[in-house]
């Protein structure tokens, strides 16, 4: 086996520990490399990660020397001073048992930690003896071994075959290369290096390969000329974008770099190449302290070698405490000098609340930058936006998107979606839509057989790995090519996969699509999405009086101030509209809530409903708000917040207000005036489509002391309603009182409206015994005004009612289902000696 062959796939300790152990044997004059060489030398490492592992078990290399004095050595002579010992068989099969474990785990460098795993599992007769004289734990160096390799990074350290080589040559007699040699090949070398670095740890938005995964960037030419301007400055030319998620801020670092391809750019600009850092790929792997820092100042000293390079970190406040641990420097730190000396261009990305967290407490970081702030485009802009990137999305899903729908996608979703920013929140809706579409097109005879294929070739792949494991490399050779003849049938299959779509008929995206993905996304019925809203509302009054009875009135108020809202009349932020329902107990106030959300959001679930009677403490804010920082409970949901993210088009009613702590008033002052709510953790909710109901029962004794004939009084009225109000005005916060869109007053039942309500409940008592029993029961007009005279009370409510009746009816049917051998289908309610009776 050719020391050379090996070399290129190792790390720099393990080149060092292999040219170290060549020396050793060159210098003892043993004629081969040992594993005892090796191990000695893995040892005496330090810096590496083995090294690092073994240094607890005090090992003696004392020992070890000793025990390489006696292996066998070759006499000096001129002919064999100058030569380079091979392995022997057991180092190259621990050599070759680090590779195949580097490989399995998908390494691309073979490292000291593969190593020392290979030593671990070796079967040579003198590496186990000093395993058990120094009593090294097999199974504990195994999981330390094992948890850096989960952990490690595919690339641990990055340099080139020859330096090692050149290493070799000078620890070795009469090696060295000529000078013309080094010449030679050391700009080569730093090139490939160069490259090496840069490929692996960072991403060139400038190449045309990668150009070709990138959507174009439209509406954004004022922002990308901003850019440009920045960087074609002499001093502080380092532009950091600034905005909201999703409103397209990589997006103009990808616009700017197409411009760069085209040449579209001032001649200061032109020829540089954009370089998006890989942070993430940078910090995986690095366990021991130093390892970050090393590959960051790799990265930054190629960069600034070239003036041509332009360094883009999106999501620019991660490098604040990136890569930093006890004693050593973070990211903003390292670059911080590069920027200050100009040597470094670089371009930033991060959202606002971020920059200020972040950046700005950092005045040496964030005077380095010039902010560009990116707003959100207007609605007519996201259109324009998404109408030039839509070719894109019907290439992918093979369908066609209509015009509708991008309008459709634009309108819907800045009217139901607030956690995100146009254009982001718009294409999530048309690439979802196309998603789905596309998951609902029948599997083609040529799918079926590239997923046959497909499973075939990951069959193979698990062989060669077995093979891999057990040293069988002729049948993993074997089951290679036959995985590459089967990619290359794939490859076939794709072309005609793709051929055939293009002939056939694309499935068209509406706004019926679109309205279904946002649908099962936010829990809002379909319908509402669909439907005519001016028309839905108009004939919400119609329906409310089917089941409120006798507050007509105040049916026709909210529907106004609904109809009013949805106008635009209100203000912008504030939530759709807010009432305060004022009466006595049992008139309709909670039912009028649950009937609202029932009639204009199609789902009861939509009515988030607060018992104010559970606020009446301080801390009872924290129900609302979520726990504070350090509190029990902190990092777990919020209820009410996760209820209005997850319903945004709501009834929420705040049952009882006068029952509510002050300072539960405060962040309901917040909602009515501003229309949102920043929890514990610092996430904002949206109140903007909902609509916001608070009931109280004051003024209750004001609805008694009116009197008999009160309501044909229309002065009576007139000062009941002002003394109600004066009391209002008492109990409660005038700030609340003047943010809310209307009080409603909720009338005493009449008698009138007592017997409709009796004559609704013995309807839906009959509907329900006749789907549940088969069982039907008829009443005269006798039998409801004799209910109507029993139950009727100005000041028990409607409660009261549905209590007695439910206890007449409940016991006559209970008597008649123990009549099995006599029950019958229809019966009468009659009234029998001030008894009710069924006959």
């Amino acid at each position: 086996m050719n020391p050379e062959q090996l070399l290129n796939r190792f790390s720099t300790h393990l080149k060092n520990i292999v040219a170290k152990a060549m020396s050793l044997a060159t210098s003892l004059n043993n004629p081969e490399v040992s594993p005892l060489h090796l191990f000695v030398i893995l040892l005496e490492e330090e810096g590496s990660i083995a090294n690092e592992i073994l240094k607890k078990y005090n090992i003696e290399k004392k020992y070890i020397y000793n025990l390489i004095d006696n292996l066998s050595q070759i006499p000096k002579t001129e002919s064999n001073t100058t030569t380079v010992p091979n392995l022997d068989e057991n180092s190259k099969k621990i050599i070759e048992k680090a590779m195949v474990t580097a490989f399995n785990r998908g390494h691309k460098h073979v490292g000291t930690e593969h190593l020392l795993f290979s030593f671990i599992n070796t079967n040579d007769k003198t590496i186990e003896n000093i395993i058990n004289k120094f009593k090294l734990n097999k199974e504990e160096i195994e999981d330390e071994i094992e948890n850096v390799l989960q952990s490690t990074s595919n690339f641990p350290e990055i340099e080139e075959v020859s330096e090692i080589l050149n290493e070799i040559e000078n620890v070795i007699p009469n090696q060295s290369p000529t000078p013309e040699e080094n010449s030679s090949t050391a700009s080569s070398k730093s090139k490939k290096n160069n490259l090496n670095i840069l490929n692996i740890f960072t991403k060139n938005l400038t190449d045309k390969k990668n150009q070709k995964n990138i959507d174009p960037v439209i509406g954004r030419e004022k922002e990308i000329e901003r850019v440009i301007n920045i960087l074609s400055r002499r001093t502080k030319n380092n532009p950091v974008l600034v905005g909201e998620p999703g409103v397209g801020k990589t997006a103009i670092v990808e616009g700017l770099a197409k411009k760069i391809i085209e040449g579209d750019v001032p001649n200061i600009l032109k020829n540089k190449k954009i370089l998006s850092l890989d942070l993430t790929m940078m910090i995986a792997g690095t366990i021991y302290r130093g390892e970050f820092e090393s590959r960051l100042k790799q990265v930054i000293d190629e960069i600034t070698k070239s003036s041509d390079y332009i360094l883009f970190i999106d999501e620019l406040h991660n490098i604040i405490g990136a890569g930093s641990s006890q004693g050593a420097m973070d990211a903003a730190n390292i670059l911080k000098p590069a920027l200050a000396r100009g040597s470094l261009h670089c371009i930033g990305a991060t959202t606002l609340d971020e920059y200020k967290k972040h950046i700005s407490s950092d005045p040496a970081l964030e005077r380095r930058f010039q902010q560009v702030f990116i707003e959100e485009p207007s609605p007519a802009e996201a259109i324009q936006i998404l109408t030039g990137i839509k070719k894109y999305y019907e290439d992918f899903h093979n369908t066609k998107i209509t015009t509708e729908a991008i309008e459709s996608a634009v309108n819907l979703s800045i009217r139901y979606v607030h956690d995100n920013f146009l254009p982001d929140k718009a294409i999530d809706l048309i690439d979802e839509a196309c998603a789905s579409a596309k998951a609902n097109q029948p599997f083609s005879k040529e799918e079926e057989k590239k997923y046959q294929l497909l499973q075939e070739k990951e069959n193979l792949i698990n062989q060669k790995e077995i093979a891999i494991d057990q040293e069988n490399f002729e049948s993993a050779i074997k089951y290679k090519n036959k995985i590459e003849i089967i990619k290359r049938k794939i490859s076939k299959l794709e072309k005609e996969i793709l051929a055939t779509k293009q002939k056939n008929n694309k499935q068209t995206i509406t706004s019926k699509e679109i309205a279904h993905v946002l649908s099962n996304k936010l829990n809002i019925p379909k319908k509402i999405l669909l439907s005519n809203e001016w028309e839905e509302i108009r004939s919400l009054p119609t329906k409310i009086q089917k089941e409120i009875i006798g507050q007509d009135q105040a049916i026709e108020t909210i529907t106004r101030s609904i109809l009013q809202a949805k106008l635009g009349i209100n203000k912008k932020n504030k939530p759709l509209a807010s009432f305060l329902f004022v009466g006595p107990s049992g008139v309709g106030k909670t039912e009028m809530a649950k009937i609202l959300a029932k009639e204009m959001y199609h789902d009861e679930k939509t009515l988030i409903k607060l018992n104010m009677s559970e606020f009446s403490e301080s801390h009872s804010t924290s129900k609302l708000l979520g726990s504070p920082v350090g509190y029990i409970g902190h990092k777990e949901r919020n209820k009410f917040t996760d209820e209005i993210k997850k319903y945004p088009y709501s009834i929420i009613l705040f049952d009882e207000i006068d029952k509510a702590h002050p300072d539960v008033i405060k962040l309901l002052l917040q909602i009515l005036d501003e229309g949102e709510l920043t929890d514990s953790a610092g996430k904002k909710t949206y109140f903007k489509h909902a609509i916001i109901v608070l009931t109280t029962n004051l003024g209750g004794e004001l609805f008694r002391s009116s009197g008999i004939g009160f309501a044909k009084n229309k002065s009576n009225f007139k000062i009941r309603n002002e003394n109600i109000l004066n009391k209002l005005k008492d109990e409660l916060s005038p700030a609340i009182l003047n943010r809310l869109n209307n009080i409603i007053i909720f009338e005493p039942i009449s008698k009138e409206t007592t017997k409709k309500i009796i004559e609704k409940n013995l309807i839906n008592i009959n509907k329900e015994l006749t789907e549940k029993l088969s069982l039907n029961i008829k009443f005269s007009p006798d039998i409801l005004d004799n209910l109507t005279q029993e139950t009727y009370n100005e000041y028990e409510g409607v409660r009261n009612i549905e209590k007695y009746l439910h206890d007449v009816i409940d016991e006559l049917i209970i008597n008649i289902l123990e009549q099995k051998n006599k029950r019958k289908k229809t019966y009468n309610l009659i009234k029998k000696e001030n008894n009710y009776l069924l006959s």
